[in-house]
């Protein structure tokens, strides 16, 4: 669990605006305030909640991607390390076997590249040898009878599959070419098991959790139209649920339909929506009591709130005190044009 340089290391997938960074800061803020019971809101990753129940704290953790409760699940529930350890070690010595992944997102295929407006091959995803092994390991989760065991294998199986997926920061295209990690031979590990407080994990709508009260209460909602978290993560999601969707080939990597929301015309939900942006983050802001309210925002592009309308939602809840903290970012290969090389990442401090 903790890393060469002595510090505590959490197993967990690439994710967009994850937070690994910012856990010393997040840890400081809620230890100046006299706290028990936390609030994990927007998950994601599960890292800050791991992190939080490693502190000592009771956890509660609510995100609506089924991949993002598991993740949550894993880290605030535990599981049995001698049994997962025997189920890593056979899903290892397993022989691949084609299945729904193997079918749909292994080798190369046919398809228009809109940037340069011709027909070429590009990569799926995964090699078929890491596929196949990839559809026998989650076949074979789904037998183990213990609810927290086979979470615990499940996302050992996303943690190796985001290993070899042949992108570096989500899953709605692939890289031109294959990379020398999609080409290596997936390797299944025991995901981290963290110590600490049993926690609780709520899924769906954050406005629904039956429990709004808290000591502290963490949020990191997603702010950018641009980013619509379900897509990103797509397969992730439908491995985590595993039943294996009818999917939309249009795509430059396919997604079931629930991923496909610009298609549909349909809204991908509150906090993507700048006409609705002040509103909705009023109203999330509003549905929790606690003592100190801490809320993650970062300076990227295409914003749906500015750093100013933020900063007067927020004083109209309590006192309000705001931390910067700089940091590059950026995983994408030196190929693709970024947009930025480095962001500003704001903790917006309530204490009622």
């Amino acid at each position: 669990m903790y890393n060469h340089g002595g510090h505590v290391s959490y197993k967990t997938v690439s994710f967009k605006g994850s937070k690994r960074k910012l856990l010393t800061y997040i840890e400081k803020r809620i230890k100046e305030v006299e706290a028990t019971e936390v609030f994990d809101g927007f998950s994601g990753t599960g890292i800050v909640s791991a992190h939080l129940r490693f502190l000592g704290y009771k956890v509660y953790a609510s995100d609506k991607m089924p991949s993002c409760n598991l993740f949550a699940s894993v880290f605030l529930n535990g599981f049995n390390l001698t049994a997962v350890a025997k189920h890593v070690e056979n899903i290892n010595w397993l022989t691949g076997r084609a299945g729904w992944i193997t079918h749909n997102y292994s080798g190369e295929r046919k398809r228009l590249i809109k940037g340069v407006n011709q027909v070429e091959s590009r990569p799926l995803g995964f090699t078929e040898a890491n596929a196949m092994k990839l559809d026998v390991a989650r076949d074979y989760a789904e037998l183990i009878a213990d609810e927290n065991d086979r979470n615990a294998v499940i996302f050992s199986i996303i943690l190796a599959m985001d290993k070899v997926f042949n992108n570096t920061n989500d899953q709605k295209s692939c890289l031109k070419d294959w990379t020398a990690a999609a080409l290596s031979d997936i390797t299944f590990e025991i995901p981290t098991l963290t110590q600490g407080k049993r926690g609780k994990v709520y899924s769906g709508d954050i406005l629904s959790v039956p429990k709004k009260s808290y000591d502290v209460v963490y949020l990191d909602p997603p702010y950018t139209a641009g980013v619509l978290y379900d897509t990103c993560y797509h397969l992730n999601d439908s491995v985590a649920i595993w039943d294996q969707p009818a999917l939309d080939p249009d795509y430059a990597i396919p997604r079931p339909e629930r991923a496909a929301y610009r298609k549909k015309k349909q809204a991908a939900g509150a906090y993507y929506s700048k006409p609705r942006a002040v509103a909705d983050f009023t109203k999330l802001l509003e549905a929790f009591d606690y003592k100190r309210l801490i809320l993650s925002y970062s300076d990227a592009p295409r914003n749906i709130l500015s750093y100013d309308e933020l900063e007067a939602i927020c004083k109209k809840q309590g006192t309000l005190t705001v931390d910067k903290i700089d940091h590059k970012i950026c995983s994408q290969p030196n190929s693709l044009n970024k947009i930025s090389n480095k962001l500003t990442e704001f903790l917006f401090i309530i204490d009622k």
